[in-house]
């Protein structure tokens, strides 16, 4: 089943690789980065000209349920104090990335929220811009049965490249059909679109199906579909693929 959103439950902060427990949902601290702008008009120029000011990462906050021997809340009283710069790290275990970004710890205070229970409150002064990374989807290969066909990829019939975004089906003369195989054994999902992404078709990992005869390009043309793989714990990969015709 395609999935419509990324689930946040499950996602950890950590401060200097130091796990904070009990932060409540809908917490996590992204944030609002803001850039203004400059007059660089010259005199010569009839149109007020604008140019973009250096870039400030911003500030951001969170809170949480009081646990007063947890590490990461000892972690973060502690810097609160200390004036020094630390890394925050934030991990999205269901897409798969992971944001980190170096920041001051500028306030970390109590507060008594909903029923009578002791929470925390931690603001956060960015010093720098998000360092984003994401682990994808596994693809081992995507591959037809036509008889002659060529790939761009060169390989990606037996080990497509974890960088490969398109995929070329290059058909011989006079083929009329063919079919896709998309090898991704960890695969939570596989579907593939003939309609940029508004219907899903679903496949099986490893097992082959015939390509739809509605997008099949006539003779010396080009045809289009979308091959999304979805998989535990990791973000969602989608592979462009074409199919030449000679």
């Amino acid at each position: 089943m395609v999935k419509e959103h990324i689930d946040t439950t499950e996602s950890t902060i950590k401060i200097d690789g130091i796990v904070i427990d009990g932060v409540t949902p809908g917490s996590i601290p992204f944030s609002k980065p803001s850039r203004d702008t400059k007059n660089v008009t010259t005199m010569k120029d009839t149109v007020m000209k604008k140019g973009l000011k250096i870039l400030d990462p911003g500030s951001a906050s969170f809170a949480g349920i009081a646990i007063p021997g947890d590490a990461g809340q000892i972690a973060l009283k502690a810097a609160s104090n200390d004036m020094k710069e630390h890394t925050i790290q934030i991990t999205i275990a269901e897409s798969g990335q992971i944001f980190e970004y170096q920041a001051y710890v500028s306030t970390f205070f109590p507060s008594e929220e909903d029923d009578n229970t002791l929470f925390f409150n931690c603001d956060l002064e960015v010093t720098g811009g998000f360092n984003d990374s994401t682990t994808y989807a596994g693809i081992t290969s995507i591959e037809g049965a036509g008889a002659g066909i060529a790939y761009s990829p060169a390989l990606a019939n037996t080990a497509l490249p974890a960088t490969a975004n398109d995929v070329i089906f290059e058909e011989a003369t006079g083929i009329l059909t063919d079919t896709i195989e998309v090898t991704a054994a960890s695969a939570s999902y596989i579907g593939i679109s003939y309609d940029g992404g508004k219907n899903w078709t679903e496949l099986t990992s490893g097992t082959a199906a015939t390509i739809s005869s509605t997008i099949w390009p006539a003779a010396g043309g080009l045809a289009k579909a979308l091959i999304m793989v979805q998989e535990a714990n990791k973000a969602t990969r989608f592979v462009n693929l074409f199919i030449a015709r000679a």
